[in-house]
């Protein structure tokens, strides 16, 4: 009966081990995944993050006002009749006018899609935070 304590012992050492060398080949292996997903703003400080956030939701938000005034009220305006080259001239100023307002609308859209990236590394940073959180998370995702 004494062999038993020691075997069982020496069971519960193999055991933990195996766990430890699992659970650190699974933290190594989710330390790899995280580190090659794209993170373009992964190297600005949490305070340049913040400046950078602020910065371009007033943007968006200036942007936004400035394109929800312009569309509604100053409809492009068709203005018929004349000769066929008046009327190929109203065609290109309408369509410039209208090329106007697109751009604007992707540049708010662009700055909008920026607003959200960063906002994705915001979060991104607030899952690693505490550091425990992220070593739990590491050791323990499959």
């Amino acid at each position: 009966m004494a062999r038993e304590p020691s075997s069982r012992t020496g069971q519960t050492l193999v055991l933990l081990a195996i766990l430890c060398a699992a659970g650190g080949w699974n933290y190594h292996r989710n330390a790899d995944i995280e580190n090659a997903e794209v993170r373009p703003y992964r190297g600005y400080s949490d305070e340049e993050l913040q400046q950078l956030i602020a910065a371009y939701r007033e943007q968006v938000d200036v942007q936004m006002a400035q394109y929800r005034k312009n569309a509604n009220h100053s409809p492009v305006k068709v203005q018929g009749g004349g000769l066929l080259d008046d009327q190929i001239d109203e065609f290109e100023r309408v369509q410039r006018l209208s090329q106007k307002r697109q751009e604007r609308a992707y540049k708010v859209t662009d700055n909008q899609i920026l607003v959200e990236q960063l906002a994705k590394e915001e979060l991104a940073r607030e899952r690693n935070r505490p550091i425990y959180k992220m070593i739990y998370r590491r050791l323990t995702t499959f």
